[in-house]
């Protein structure tokens, strides 16, 4: 003999994506299908790669430079003028580290310490 299975109904929810009132079939169910939580998501991601974009442009933009510049090398100084006309920006770096007791910014591998002439700057390859 087996005995009914009790229905459990949940209060009528509204699905952030779409606005349209629904009926759980879960009691942590927050959108009314799975293709609405999905856009949700992915417009959500979207918004957020957009925000990003211009800082992760210059971050890639300064790597591919001091790349370039700096290869295999573990230490090397560069003229500013020469960063400059390559398109490098000073202000943009993924980190901030100590390196000989001094705050040094960093982009990933490389580091770049406080110079004390402004017409040369040393980067330290970390790799290297």
């Amino acid at each position: 003999m087996y005995l009914p299975l009790k229905k459990h109904f949940y209060m009528l929810r509204t699905c952030p994506y779409s606005g349209e009132k629904f009926h759980p079939k879960r009691r942590n169910q927050i959108f009314s299908s799975a293709k609405n939580r999905q856009n949700f998501h992915n417009e959500r991601a979207a918004e957020l790669r957009g925000i990003k974009a211009p800082i992760s442009k210059a971050i890639d933009r300064n790597l591919q430079i001091l790349t370039e510049l700096v290869g295999v090398e573990s230490k090397k100084t560069i003229k500013s003028d020469l960063l400059g006309s390559l398109g490098f920006n000073h202000n943009v770096f993924t980190h901030i580290e100590l390196y000989d007791g001094k705050k040094s910014r960093g982009i990933f591998h490389f580091i770049i310490p406080p110079s004390p002439t402004p017409e040369f700057i040393t980067v330290i390859n970390k790799v290297a």
